[in-house]
């Protein structure tokens, strides 16, 4: 069975890491927009608070957006949500929620995502189209795990005004002696929006984590959108058993690194996270506009943290 379950991991690794230089070309030539962008954001101020390095560690709800494969690191019922308004501008409003259960070998999840805009009249825009703009996302998530490797996979839905589009996600999760390596493929081949002439980028991320001292993890990761790299750093130190302090950056290609920081606090499978994003973009210097502030919380039914046997 252990011979078997390599052999799949290797299959699996190596799809995902390949999948890159075949869906680039696949997608449409003809579309050079970017719809859902907000989804590209990320979710959770835990995981939002180690700089988004979080494919290999997806111990919470958001891993149905990070890495589908993270939901067997736990037992029970996880249930969680966050807002934000993205880069501090009070015409943008970022919601998401997922639950997850956990049985035996196998992990069900579900999410929901939506961003509100009306930006008419902030940040220099006066397009009167964006005084009533959306975006949604819906998704199911199915996770399977096997000795010491973790599986998922994700199917996704897409509305954007008037356009839908559906989504794929792979990824896998594998720990062993305190060190887990996550890959995760993120709308693979990418999405078109129907009538809106847009496509939802595809996002590859390899990641490795680190459990240190049994105090701390330590995690880094590289995202690819089209063929730009992303690279992600963060830490996550928990002094007691109920407090956790986070930080993280990111180095995006051509612009300044972006730096993040968090705490958390987790009582009786409670969790409360807050995490500050510094505003590296090129909006950063538009008036309304600046850093962001996102909040979160989510509860266990069970043992938070424990492994599915």
């Amino acid at each position: 069975m252990v011979k078997k379950s390599k052999y799949l991991v290797i299959s699996l690794i190596f799809v995902l890491l390949i999948a890159p230089y075949v869906t680039v070309g696949a997608q449409d030539d003809d579309v050079t927009s970017s719809s859902a962008s907000a989804f590209a954001f990320g979710t959770d101020a835990k995981s939002l608070a180690m700089g988004g390095a979080f494919v290999a560690v997806a111990d919470n709800y958001s891993a149905t957006y990070w890495n589908p494969a993270g939901l067997n690191q736990f037992s029970g019922v996880q249930l969680g949500g966050m807002n934000l308004r993205p880069h501090g501008v009070s015409g943008l409003n970022f919601s998401y929620g997922s639950g997850a259960v956990t049985i035996s070998n196998f992990a069900l999840g579900a999410s929901f995502g939506q961003l509100g805009a009306d930006l008419e009249d902030q940040l220099g825009y006066s397009d009167a189209g964006l005084s009533n703009y959306s975006e949604t996302m819906f998704s199911g998530t199915l996770g399977y795990g096997i000795d010491f490797v973790n599986f998922g996979a994700t199917v996704k839905g897409y509305q954007v005004q008037d356009g839908m589009g559906l989504g794929f996600d792979l990824g896998t999760l594998m720990t062993f002696d305190g060190i887990s390596i996550g890959v995760a493929a993120t709308d693979v081949g990418g999405v078109t929006i129907e009538s809106e002439d847009s496509v939802v980028e595809s996002t590859y991320r390899l990641g490795l984590a680190a459990k240190l001292l049994g105090r701390a993890t330590a995690a880094a990761e590289v995202d690819l959108v089209g063929s730009d790299p992303l690279i992600k750093v963060g830490l996550e130190i928990v002094p007691i058993d109920q407090f956790a302090l986070r930080a993280g950056v990111q180095v995006p290609p051509g612009r300044d690194p972006g730096f993040t920081i968090g705490a958390g606090v987790n009582l009786a499978g409670l969790g409360v996270d807050i995490a500050w994003l510094q505003n590296n973009t090129e909006f950063a210097g538009y008036d309304g506009s600046g850093d962001t502030l996102v909040l979160s919380a989510g509860f266990q039914f069970g043992a938070f943290g424990e492994s599915a046997e």
